[in-house]
């Protein structure tokens, strides 16, 4: 009984990845056909990352008001994959930003940062972490950007955190 639990779970598993690489390979598809190589991709998707400052960063927030773009993004986020939620999570952050821009961020917006929480492209991030595993929770997904944050300072060169 239980074992028929399990296969019908991994089952279901293997049916949303197969819809998830569907997608994936329809979007890479749809890149191919308007001509998306690394020469065009600054045409085709207005967004460059990693986002430098904090003007690109608020340029990119403007631009993925609009569903097309946030979809964009959240295909090429997925797309950096990782071994695991965690490192996926670490690998999307310093592709989309560098570490001097995450200086300015905190979850909550504590200080005199930035929230990092409220942003769309957290929104875009958390959808293409849950595209490479759909048990991925919203506080596994906020404690891995937190701990990255917390160390972007360490990373920019700034003095190591006490342990």
């Amino acid at each position: 009984m239980r074992t028929t639990k399990m296969l019908t779970e991994l089952c279901m598993e293997v049916k949303q990845i197969s819809r998830d690489i569907i997608f994936i390979k329809t979007e890479l598809a749809k890149l191919n056909i308007h001509g998306a190589g690394p020469e065009s991709q600054e045409d085709n998707f207005p967004i460059m990352v990693p986002l430098i400052n904090e003007e690109k960063f608020d340029e990119t927030e403007a631009a993925l008001r609009e569903e097309a773009v946030r979809r964009k993004m959240i295909t090429r986020l997925a797309l950096v994959g990782g071994t695991n939620s965690e490192n996926m999570i670490r690998r999307m952050l310093s592709a989309a930003m560098t570490n001097s821009l995450a200086c300015i961020f905190n979850w909550v917006g504590k200080g005199e940062k930035r929230a990092f929480k409220d942003t769309l492209i957290k929104d875009c991030m958390f959808a293409a972490a849950r595209q490479f595993d759909r048990r991925l929770t919203e506080l596994t997904f906020r404690v891995g950007v937190q701990k990255w944050l917390r160390y972007a300072p360490e990373r920019n060169g700034g003095v190591p955190r006490k342990k």
